[in-house]
C-alpha cells in the first residue's frame, strides 16, 4: 500500500513537472503573440485619434494664449488697483463687486470643467489599455468639447478682467 501511494506521489509529481515544463515552453510564443497583437492594437490607436489630439494641441496653445491674456490684465489691474486712493477704492468697491462676482463663477465653472475633463481622461486611458478604440474616441470628442467649454468661459473671464481694467482706469482719471 505504501509503495503505490509513493509510485502515485512519483507519478503526479513528475506529471505535472513535464506540465509545468510544457507550458513554460509554450509561454514565449505567448509573449510574442500578445506583444504583435498589443503593437498592432498601439498602431490603430495612434491612427484612430491622431486627428483629434492635433484638435486637442490647437485647443491647448489658444488656451494658453488666453490664459497669458488674463494674467497681463490681472497684473495691469494690480498695479491700477494700487495707484487708485482709499476713497476711490471705497467708491469703486461697491460697483465693481458685481463684476468680482461674475470672474469667480466663471472660475467656479472652469473648475468643474476641468474636473469632469480629467475624469474622462482616466476613461480613454482605461479604454485604450483595454482596446476599446470606439468608447476613447467618444471620450476624446467629449474631452475636446469639454475643451472649448473652457476657453469659452475664459474668453469671458477675459472680457470681464477688460471691463474691471477700464473701470479702475477711468476711476483714476
Amino acid at each position: 500500500m505504501l509503495k503505490k501511494r509513493i509510485v502515485l506521489v512519483a507519478l503526479g509529481m513528475a506529471l505535472s513537472l513535464g506540465a509545468a515544463q510544457s507550458a513554460m515552453a509554450a509561454t514565449p510564443k505567448l509573449d510574442k503573440e500578445t506583444k504583435a497583437a498589443k503593437q498592432a492594437q498601439l498602431s490603430s490607436w495612434k491612427d484612430q485619434t491622431e486627428q483629434l489630439k492635433g484638435q486637442l494641441d490647437t485647443l491647448r496653445a489658444e488656451q494658453q494664449a488666453l490664459t497669458a491674456q488674463i494674467k497681463s490684465l490681472q497684473q495691469a489691474t494690480k498695479s491700477a488697483r494700487h495707484a487708485l486712493t482709499k476713497e476711490q477704492k471705497a467708491a469703486l468697491k461697491s460697483s465693481l463687486q458685481a463684476l468680482g462676482v461674475q470672474i469667480k463663477a466663471q472660475h467656479t465653472s472652469i473648475e468643474a470643467l476641468r474636473t469632469q475633463k480629467q475624469a474622462l481622461w482616466l476613461q480613454v486611458k482605461a479604454a485604450k489599455q483595454a482596446g476599446n478604440a470606439d468608447a476613447g474616441i467618444a471620450s476624446l470628442t467629449q474631452i475636446l468639447s469639454l475643451k472649448e467649454q473652457i476657453i469659452q468661459a475664459k474668453e469671458a473671464v477675459l472680457v470681464l478682467q477688460q471691463n474691471l481694467q477700464t473701470a479702475l482706469l477711468t476711476a483714476t482719471v
